[in-house]
């Protein structure tokens, strides 16, 4: 019977689509202000208030005066909640780390395994903060525009592009023997412009404080060095058509211990641990017909990356052999805009992608995952300000079978600076591949299946008064078949299996209020409520996820620019957490940032993280420890550094 439905869908989608093409008029060439604009939850620039979603933009200018170093930094003002340990940092979105992470619109998620949570990737290996125009986050579903992965939501970073002569550098010093060095170069000749960024890093073992002792401590073998490089030219052909090369590349050295409290867990303390670790992007994209409502493209690319173990014995005395892992990804995209009249537009793609696995020291050699996809959605402009879209996508995986999914939103447009939106879509999420063939600790499971489910969200976005805006949005998703881990083995010597044994419920709220206070001073607020819920199958009730690091979040920010001075200040916490998880029920961050502008061409900053001391943790801990408080966040840290024009 759902089949049936589906296909009566997709058939009525496709159809009208094809009744109202009668003639096709593309749009005409425009110069418009993106900033007016957000590209990511419709895959083509729509204004604000008609995109039926919560969308967050973190502008170049946000980013600077926050003084961030990494895109971790940057998240945490927002409503992306983060989990993190000492060997990564994955975002969640509505409470689900079932994120699609996106460069310029090209998915950064690997298929192949080795990773924290359900999410495919590392906040840690992407490009530069110097490399990044701006940021889109959108909440809600997308899978019926970008497939797997889109569940909680979307992270779009779109790379800057080379626009004036330009040359500067950075230099940073700070605790714990951190230094970083970043050069920026960047020009426009003629039609053409390029952008270049190195940046090396180096830090030594983090302290952090322990919330047992109260005392501060050394986080053994956490020590990193990591040089990156990006690349991004940029050629005008004429006529509104360009082309776009883009190389990214990352390559460190970290020491891996994955709880650095050796009375914690004695099998996953690795005192000598190394993870060595090469990252290879590049990506070629031609694009036409550039406008509102218009994202015409052929995107070719490329993803690698290998890390290798090495020294992984722990102190149990056991050699973990993880060995060298190394995820390939190859993929080509298609994407069509027509725009058929001022009131219909009718967006459509296709798409190849083959990611390549291996891990053969643990009997995983070459397997591949390939996807081929299509997709078309319809936008219609309504009277009196309303606008609807309707969208199906259809995926056919070589292991895992076809998929279609769809989407429905509606949008009215009050005024200029104000909408409200409703929208319903379906998800999906694929196994990854060591999950389906296993990696040593890992028994195999060659009957798993793609996650499935759908997301309804309710929302606003409103100027309330000239200097004050406000978001908000409330959210109830259901997602089938969820894939958990199974310990199966001892305690020396922990096995596990992946598995379909869950049905997930998630709801909650986000409100984000800003306020321009005076030209001086500006404030702004949030707080996010998240209820996580888990049913085994066979199970007679839910129960809540005891891992929910943010049940209640809480984010104040305030922010004085004038002259040659600006500083932010900034406060985020939790309230609501497990014991079981957690150290404690609730944590409160502080950090501060200062900038002094000594001439037109040289910045002085001061950062201090986590102001105060707290003992408090991002990762919850029930199911990989037996106690609390194993996966501690960094404690109090000074960084000072110069930023120079040349």
């Amino acid at each position: 019977m759902k089949k049936k439905q589906k296909q009566r869908l997709v058939s009525a989608l496709v159809s009208g689509a094809l009744l109202l093409a009668g003639s096709t008029v593309f749009a005409d060439e425009q110069e418009f202000s993106l900033d007016e604009y957000v590209v990511t939850a419709n895959r083509m620039p729509v204004k604000k208030t008609e995109t039926a979603a919560s969308v967050t933009v973190i502008t170049r200018e946000e980013i600077a005066r926050s003084g961030a170093a990494n895109v971790p930094d940057i998240f945490k003002k927002t409503n992306v909640m983060m989990s993190e340990d000492a060997t990564a940092s994955i975002p969640s979105i509505n409470g689900d780390d079932r994120v699609l992470i996106l460069i310029d619109g090209r998915k950064l998620n690997q298929e192949g395994g080795q990773r924290m949570g359900r999410f495919g990737a590392d906040l840690y290996y992407l490009p530069s903060v110097d490399s990044i125009e701006r940021i889109e986050i959108v909440k809600g579903p997308a899978s019926a525009l970008y497939g797997s992965d889109a569940v909680g939501g979307v992270i779009n970073i779109i790379t800057r592009k080379g626009s004036k002569p330009d040359t500067h550098y950075t230099l940073e010093t700070g605790s714990w023997g951190l230094r970083r060095y970043n050069l920026n170069t960047e020009n426009k000749v003629g039609d053409f412009s390029y952008r270049i960024n190195f940046e090396r890093k180096h830090q030594d073992d983090y302290r952090y404080k322990n919330s047992r002792s109260g005392e501060v401590e050394r986080a053994v073998n956490t020590a990193v060095d990591q040089d990156s490089l990006n690349i991004r030219l940029d050629k005008d052909l004429g006529n509104n058509r360009s082309v776009t090369l883009t190389v990214d590349h990352i390559d460190g050295r970290k020491g891996f211990n994955v709880i650095p409290d050796q009375t914690v867990q004695p099998y996953y303390y690795f005192p000598n641990g190394v993870k060595a670790y090469v990252e290879n992007d590049v990506s070629l994209t031609y694009r036409w017909e550039q406008g509102e409502k218009t994202d015409n493209f052929i995107k070719l690319y490329r993803n690698y990356l290998t890390y290798n173990y090495e020294n992984m014995t722990n102190l149990y005395g056991i050699d973990v052999n993880w060995g060298r892992f190394t995820n390939q990804t190859d993929g080509a995209e298609w994407q069509q805009t027509w725009k058929f009249s001022d009131n219909y537009t009718l967006l459509g793609g296709a798409s190849w992608r083959q990611t390549t696995y291996d891990n053969s020291e643990q009997g995983i050699s070459d397997k591949k995952i390939t996807n081929r996809a299509g997709f078309l959605e319809n936008h219609w402009r309504l009277p009196q300000n309303w606008s609807v879209t309707a969208g199906v996508r259809y995926d056919s995986y070589s292991l895992f079978g076809n998929k279609s999914t769809t989407r429905i939103t509606v949008n009215r447009e009050i005024n200029n600076t104000t909408n409200v939106f409703a929208s319903w879509g379906q998800v999906f999420k694929v196994p990854f591949i060591d999950e389906v063939y296993g990696n040593g600790i890992v028994v195999p499971n060659l009957n798993l299946r793609p996650e499935t489910g759908d997301v309804i969200t309710l929302g606003m976005n409103a100027r309330l008064a000239k200097e004050t805006e406000l978001q908000a949005s409330v959210f109830t998703s259901r997602v089938e078949d969820a894939i958990t881990y199974q310990n199966l083995g001892t305690t020396a010597f922990p096995v596990y299996q992946y598995a379909n044994v869950a049905e997930q419920k998630r709801s909650g709220l986000d409100l984000s209020l800003k306020r321009q206070l005076s030209p001086q001073w500006q404030i702004a607020a949030g707080y996010s409520y998240v209820k996580v819920e888990e049913k085994e199958h066979g199970a007679g009730s839910y129960q809540d996820d005891i891992n929910n690091s943010q049940p209640n979040g809480y984010r104040l920010s305030l922010q004085y620019g004038q002259d040659k001075w600006n500083a932010d200040l900034s406060l985020r916490g939790a309230t609501g957490r497990n014991l079981k998880a957690f150290s404690s029920e609730d944590y409160w961050v502080v950090d501060l940032g200062v900038n002094y502008k000594i001439n037109p061409d040289t910045r002085a900053y001061l950062k201090v993280y986590n102001l105060a001391n707290e003992a408090y943790e991002l990762r919850g801990s029930y199911k990989t420890s037996d106690i609390t408080g194993a996966y501690p966040m960094p404690a109090r840290q000074f960084v000072f550094g110069i930023d120079q024009r040349i």
